[in-house]
């Protein structure tokens, strides 16, 4: 488990979410895992390309994907608590980073934000970092995979043939049957505006990487064989090897 001084806020927001994805799946029911999984890249300029790539993987329902900032314990589904957060300290360097975050909030397509807010902190990254508090505010990148019905033949094989290696046989079933609940579908990229490469996470995981590489954080509470098939089309398109970094494990 992370532990740092804001665990508290974290347990927070880990109640929120599941009361969030309680709202979203069908019959109330509990997400049935938790991961992290983690990349160390080579350089902190990939992290706008990493997210887009991530995203972009076919298997996923652009109308899953969704903005979510929390600060404290307050949240929206917007970059307003950012913009807020940095005017209340009152320090006009951050002018300039403001003015491009509203620019950002204006888009639409909550992939293109989500790639464009990366982009837009990290210029500022420096003047951004406080790494002690970089959980008291975080931007949560939802998103969720289509239904197994709207996958293609061959997708949906290597999917399913991946759920029943690695979840129950009701979970298989569920998914075989080409509608399952919404919450065995879903996950989130952790952004992270106080600390945008996520270094902290060198200190328990080796990543067999310099300890100054940016790392690309991906959670998801749903099916380990959908999971599972995310992080290996990621890494046939990217060579980026995934790891584990708290939660279950795959």
């Amino acid at each position: 488990m992370r532990i740092t001084p804001s665990l508290i806020v974290g347990v927070v927001f880990v109640g929120l979410l599941v009361v969030r994805l309680i709202s979203k799946a069908k019959g109330g029911l509990l997400p049935p895992h938790e991961f992290a999984y983690g990349t160390a890249l080579p350089a902190y300029t990939l992290l706008p390309e990493r997210v887009d790539t991530f995203l972009s993987l076919p298997e996923l329902d652009p109308d899953e994907t969704e903005i979510e900032t929390y600060v404290g314990t307050q949240s929206a589904k917007n970059l307003k608590p950012l913009v807020d957060y940095l005017a209340s300290r009152k320090n006009q360097d951050f002018r300039e980073l403001m003015t491009a975050l509203k620019g950002t909030d204006q888009l639409t397509n909550q992939k293109e934000k989500a790639v464009q807010l990366v982009a837009t902190l990290l210029p500022f990254r420096d003047l951004l970092r406080d790494e002690a508090n970089q959980d008291n505010l975080i931007v949560f990148v939802h998103y969720g995979l289509k239904q197994p019905a709207s996958l293609s033949e061959d997708t949906r094989a290597k999917l399913g043939s991946l759920v029943k290696q690695l979840d129950t046989a009701k979970q298989s079933a569920a998914f075989d049957s080409g509608e399952c609940p919404t919450n065995y579908l879903l996950g989130n990229i952790n952004i992270y505006p106080l600390a945008i490469e996520n270094t902290f996470w060198h200190r328990t995981v080796d990543f067999s990487s310099p300890e100054s590489a940016p790392i690309l954080e991906v959670r998801f509470m749903g099916l380990k064989g959908i999971f599972r098939y995310l992080l290996d089309e990621m890494t046939s398109r990217t060579r980026d090897a995934f790891v584990h970094l708290d939660g279950e494990s795959l």
